[in-house]
């Protein structure tokens, strides 16, 4: 439990050096992370994913644009539609700070014997379910 502790401590100051490199706040930079991992989305499912309100997340978005890390695209099937990208610098720079973490994990990873790397992996993915569980039991705002 320690060691998840401080895991989840240093999360939060690597959170905290990025949104200060980019220039933006924690949530806006929960929103960078979610467009990098799943790629554009619109406003209502970067809510979803937040777990904000749809009027908070295009207030997340308004600012982004304006920092220069997104930019607003129609939807290329429907035209109601309108899809948040990250601006491809912005993921640039994103991930040039979190090249050294995701390369030293990576190490790590490719170090374990495949049998240890099937425990991690289990052990992690009951953590997230935990945490998931958690996060869905409070309320929205």
């Amino acid at each position: 439990m320690e060691r998840l502790q401080e895991v989840g401590t240093l999360t939060r100051l690597v959170e905290q050096g990025l949104s200060v490199a980019l220039g933006i706040n924690a949530t806006d930079l929960a929103a960078m992370e979610h467009l990098t991992t799943d790629g554009p989305l619109t406003a209502k499912e970067l809510a979803d994913r937040l777990r904000v309100s749809t009027a908070a997340s295009t207030h997340i978005v308004d600012r982004l644009e304006k920092a220069g890390h997104v930019v607003r695209r129609p939807h290329a099937t429907d035209r109601r539609k309108i899809l948040v990208e990250p601006v491809t610098e912005s993921m640039d720079r994103l991930v040039g700070h979190l090249h050294p973490l995701l390369r030293g994990v990576e190490g790590l990873v490719e170090a374990l014997a495949p049998r240890d790397r099937d425990v991690v992996e289990a052990f992690l993915t009951g953590v997230v379910q935990i945490y998931t569980d958690t996060a869905d039991s409070f309320p929205r705002r």
